[in-house]
């Protein structure tokens, strides 16, 4: 009952998972899909404001804007054809709300006017913003004013770009009537230069209720996905259950055959061990030689057989999670001593070249002997198996602060990069080697459940065809503070 609870409890956790990454993906893709809509219409919008406006520029005859100095220019005929020109665009287009012509100064943050639209008698009382009160708001421009144009929103741009080329405002603003929109592009004269430019605000309200409007069917698509991906998210969710009711029942059924096999043949083959040391002492009367020989080999296929149910028994631990370290005292110099006089004979028998470099102190510290020998002894044992003759294996000890950091070279076969990451599995062996080099894929497993039960980390660079190296970091306990 309690699995059954656990397991549904789990299935609802990846189901609200799943739909989540889901929902959050459709979001951020409808939102992007939206932006991108807003941002091509938007751009569409200012084509067209820059359009407006360098089509009102060519209206305009620079040298005749020369004469529109001051205040004193109102009233001149070249005054009031500018006006009235400025009055004829803003009138082509109802979504003009003003049309002016600005002068750049020697200061990059002013420009003065030249005209305005509504400017053809500036002293004139109107009603301009059309609040319904007549202000200093109100106040028409005069040939001359000055105008700080570092107030504007995109002054940067602007002052950039204006008097080069048209330009219109990258983004919208707001006043509090309306959505509005700048355009300029400036008077050129014949030499190309430009000291007048003419600029138009359009009032961009609807186009802002028609992006808006836009969204309306986004918000559908999105419902609709929603919709999609929850029937989907649920049928994936049922169908990965039964998958994983199926696969935990497997696991189960394996592990208690694991742990079965494994604690039954663990006493046996003791008992036989035992009895053929008592045999081979002569406990049980003297054998002849024939007979002494053949017992070393049984020997010594017990103690392949012993070592293989151990094998077993630590990959039933670390299935279980009940890999455990037993830490005692462990002088370093002796156990790495026990562990070269295993390998040495075996890169020798292969004509692999070995060779060692350990300190010359090495202290007594406090770790599981037999877990940390398993790794490093395996870790050589690999590396002199899949080294070709002549070849070279290497062993670096060294102890760093409470660190004992080990490496293990090898110039052999390589591990092929796209099986790197599961190297550590149980089972597993790189396809490079599978079909020549006998092994059981257990030897790296347990090594790392070894190292790792110790609070160490093992792991490894390798390229195919050029060698491998293993790494071990493993904290270190003295002796004496292990006592203590």
């Amino acid at each position: 009952m309690a699995l059954t609870t656990t397991h549904t409890k789990s299935r609802v956790a990846l189901s609200s998972a799943v739909l989540s990454f889901f929902v959050i993906l459709t979001l951020i893709v409808t939102y992007l899909l939206y932006t991108q809509v807003q941002d091509f219409f938007k751009q569409r919008l200012r084509e067209q404001i820059r359009a407006i406006a360098a089509t009102a520029s060519v209206q305009f005859d620079p040298d005749e804007l020369d004469q529109i100095t001051g205040p004193e220019s109102v009233g001149t005929p070249v005054y009031e054809r500018t006006v009235l020109q400025l009055q004829k665009i803003r009138a082509a287009n109802n979504d003009i709300t003003f049309a002016y012509i600005w002068r750049q100064t020697e200061d990059p943050n002013t420009v003065v006017f030249v005209a305005d639209a509504d400017s053809l008698d500036p002293w004139a009382k109107i009603d301009l913003n059309g609040d319904g009160t007549i202000d200093e708001a109100d106040a028409l421009n005069l040939p001359g004013d000055p105008y700080d144009i570092s107030e504007l929103e995109f002054f940067d741009e602007f002052r950039e770009q204006a008097f080069k080329h048209p330009f219109a405002d990258p983004e919208l603003s707001k006043d509090q009537w309306a959505w509005l929109i700048s355009g300029s592009a400036p008077i050129f004269r014949k030499d190309g230069t430009a000291d007048e430019l003419v600029a138009v605000d359009v009032v961009v309200t609807d186009f802002v209720h028609v992006t808006n409007l836009a969204l309306v069917p986004f918000v559908l698509f999105i419902l609709f996905l929603l919709l999609v991906l929850c029937t989907q998210t649920a049928m994936l969710v049922r169908l990965w259950g039964s998958q994983v009711r199926l696969l935990q029942e497997l696991d189960r059924q394996k592990d208690e055959l694991l742990s079965i096999v494994s604690h039954q043949l663990a006493a046996p083959v003791t008992s036989i061990k035992w009895y053929l040391e008592m045999l081979q002492e002569g406990d049980l009367g003297v054998l002849k030689k024939e007979q002494q020989e053949s017992l070393q080999s049984m020997q010594s296929v017990t103690a392949d057989l012993s070592d293989l149910v151990g094998l077993i028994l630590d990959v039933s631990r670390i299935q279980l999670g009940r890999m455990k370290s037993d830490r005692s005292a462990t002088d370093l110099a002796v156990f790495f001593k026990e562990i070269l006089a295993v390998i040495e004979p075996k890169a020798k028998e292969k004509g692999v070249h070995f060779t060692k470099m350990l300190p010359a102190h090495l202290p007594t510290v406090m770790l599981d002997k037999r877990l940390t020998r398993m790794t490093v002894e395996n870790l050589l044992t690999n590396a002199v198996k899949y080294t070709p003759a002549k070849g070279r294996v290497e062993l670096l000890v060294e102890k760093r602060d409470s660190t004992l950091h080990c490496e293990v070279r090898d110039t052999g076969c390589g591990i092929p990069k796209e099986e790197q990451s599961k190297i550590f599995d149980k089972l597993f062996r790189a396809s490079n080697v599978r079909d020549k080099v006998d092994g059981n894929g257990f030897g790296l497993y347990i090594a790392k459940g070894g190292i790792e039960s110790q609070g160490g980390k093992i792991w490894f660079e390798s390229e195919e065809g050029k060698g491998t190296t293993f790494m071990i970091e493993l904290p270190l306990v003295t002796a004496a503070a292990g006592s203590a």
